[in-house]
């Protein structure tokens, strides 16, 4: 029962992270903030699992939409640095605003301004 529960989780997270996206190329605050907030409360939730909520948070990492990848990235980069700069350095090597978004979560963490 925890593995569906977990498992729903890291989905809500990718659904989430897409949605927010989104709204950020609608430039729709609202939603860009309300997006935000699920997915800072779904993190919690996901770390709150321990050791299997972080890994499974990780196996976004590999998934087929950037979008989905980054924000685990930017969710993980204390607990896996090496694997989730990686993703952010392919990610920001792209064009658009995610690459852009990418590039600059990969300056903050190398400056070490990381919140």
């Amino acid at each position: 029962m925890a593995d569906d529960r977990l498992r729903r989780l890291i989905n809500r997270f990718a659904t989430a992270a897409k949605a927010h996206h989104e709204a950020l190329e609608a430039l729709d605050d609202v939603g860009v903030n309300r997006h935000a907030r699920l997915i800072a409360g779904l993190y919690d939730a996901i770390v709150r699992e321990g050791e299997a909520g972080r890994e499974g948070l990780l196996t976004l990492l590999d998934s087929r939409d950037d979008v989905v990848a980054g924000m685990a990235a930017v969710y993980s980069i204390r607990y896996r640095p090496e694997r989730c700069v990686a993703v952010l350095r392919r990610i920001a090597a792209g064009e658009g605003l995610l690459a852009f978004r990418a590039s600059v979560a990969l300056q903050r963490w190398e400056n070490g301004d990381w919140g």
